[in-house]
């Protein structure tokens, strides 16, 4: 045990350190980035208070860190920062972003701090419903995902997508059972995530949007100025905030724990807006509503990974267990929905891990965020290529595929991704959507098989 504790507190601070930087480089997606190191974490073995650990330190430091060019620059540090930015440039207009930037990195520590008793108590007020929430896991993937589309952008073309969507991953399934012998996870849940990137670089091969993506110079960023007060290493984040603020982030930390099924996106923006609405003076408005969106993304990932694990038996129910914390969930052949993650852990493990996780990513994150906002802006915008980063986590899905399905796995990890890369892109029919239809799909297409045999 003591030997897995270890393991825990090194894994914990490792990826707090890693995944700080990945969120200070803007435009960085959590399940893209997030999916493959874990993958090859459970893997390799790593003992379940390990992961455990390991994936509550990276969501702490990506949700904590995705806020310093948000702040600093305008430009979201991860998608779940999109909704941070409208704030965020109205306080660097008014001089204030490092004030933001401290609100909105207190509000996520704090957020954390809520949502950890919170959410493991209303998973163990739903933990008598697992086996029936189980049973039925087909007919709850297809409401949510159903429900996912219907709050998104794309609203009804969403929900039309459902099915096709569904139908044509089953048909990969079925190719993959052809030439692999097996249905097939990795290749396909890797290439829904990498999607987007892979529409855009089979674009750069089209010589008309090849043209539309040319620019004559490099990209401009402007940089707030830095702030001369001095603070402690790890200042307390509960003094960050008035006790309004403190008092709505728990709060929104307890409705993010009943909503955990919800888009952390979409909770996310409902937050600002309850939150910040009535405020009446501007910066008042803007601190309030960034501290408590942070908490609430902060707070909302870590429902969506705790409830499912301990309360739904292991049933990769919500946005974030059927995305970023998917292979917990389901990795073959280590982990498999019913199997897994849950059967592994007792309560004891996920109040001493996940306490281990939040102080590992805060570790790291949060001082940076206080102390170095400016200066780590600057090392990433001008150090790190956006194409780099990319390339590099291309690079990790092609050699998960391979593993898991040769080069068969690998084409058809590109053949989703291109498909599902379009419908993000162009029809707004965003990767969350995919990802509930994927555990969906087999539900579907067994009754829609139904329901044409019964009609013929």
């Amino acid at each position: 045990m003591l030997t897995t504790i270890l393991l825990a507190i090194v894994a914990a601070v490792a990826g707090g350190f890693l995944y700080t930087i990945v969120g200070i480089i803007p435009g960085t997606d959590e399940t893209a980035t997030m999916v493959p190191t874990t993958i090859i974490l459970v893997l390799a073995g790593a003992p379940a208070g390990v992961l455990f650990a390991w994936e509550v330190g990276i969501i702490v430091a990506m949700q904590c860190s995705h806020t310093i060019p948000t702040a600093m620059t305008g430009l979201p540090g991860s998608t779940m920062a999109v909704p941070l930015v409208q704030s965020c440039t109205i306080a660097k207009r008014l001089g204030v972003p490092h004030m933001a930037m401290r609100k909105m990195a207190a509000g996520s520590v704090v957020g954390t701090i809520f949502v950890l008793p919170i959410g493991i108590i209303v998973a163990l007020l739903l933990s008598p419903l697992g086996d029936v929430i189980s049973s039925y896991s087909g007919v709850i993937f297809t409401v949510c995902a159903v429900l996912v589309a219907y709050i998104s952008p794309a609203r009804w073309g969403a929900i039309a997508a459902i099915i096709p969507f569904a139908i044509f991953i089953q048909a990969l399934q079925r190719i993959a059972i052809e030439g692999h012998g097996s249905t097939v996870f990795t290749s396909i849940f890797m290439g829904i995530t990498i999607g987007p990137m892979i529409y855009e670089l089979f674009g750069t091969l089209i010589p008309s949007r090849r043209r539309q993506f040319a620019k004559d110079k490099p990209n401009e960023s402007w940089l707030a100025p830095d702030t001369k007060q001095k603070l402690p290493f790890f200042p307390n984040p509960f003094k960050q905030l008035t006790r309004q603020q403190v008092a709505q982030c728990g709060l929104w930390s307890a409705i993010s724990s009943v909503g955990f099924t919800m888009s952390p996106v979409g909770m996310t923006v409902l937050a600002g807006e309850a939150s910040g609405g009535r405020k009446k003076e501007l910066y008042d408005r803007i601190s309030t509503c960034l501290g408590v969106q942070n908490a609430t993304c902060n707070a909302t990932y870590m429902a969506g990974l705790i409830i499912p694990l301990l309360g739904l038996g292991g049933v990769a129910i919500g946005g974030v267990a059927a995305g970023p914390a998917a292979p917990l969930f389901a990795c073959a052949p280590r982990f498999e929905i019913g199997n897994n993650l849950s059967n592994l852990l007792t309560i004891p493990d996920y109040i001493l891990f996940g306490i281990i996780g939040v102080v590992g990513g805060a570790l790291c994150a949060y001082p940076i965020g206080m102390h170095k906002a400016r200066s780590w802006t600057e090392l990433m915008l001008r150090a790190v290529s956006q194409e780099a980063l990319i390339g590099a986590f291309c690079g990790l899905v092609v050699m998960l595929s391979f593993y898991e399905a040769g080069i068969l796995g690998v084409f058809l990890a590109l053949t989703i991704g291109l498909v599902g890369g379009f419908l993000h892109t162009v029809f707004g029919v965003h990767t969350g959507i995919q990802f509930m239809t994927y555990y969906a799909s087999a539900w579907i297409v067994t009754n829609l098989l139904s329901i044409a045999s019964v009609l013929n």
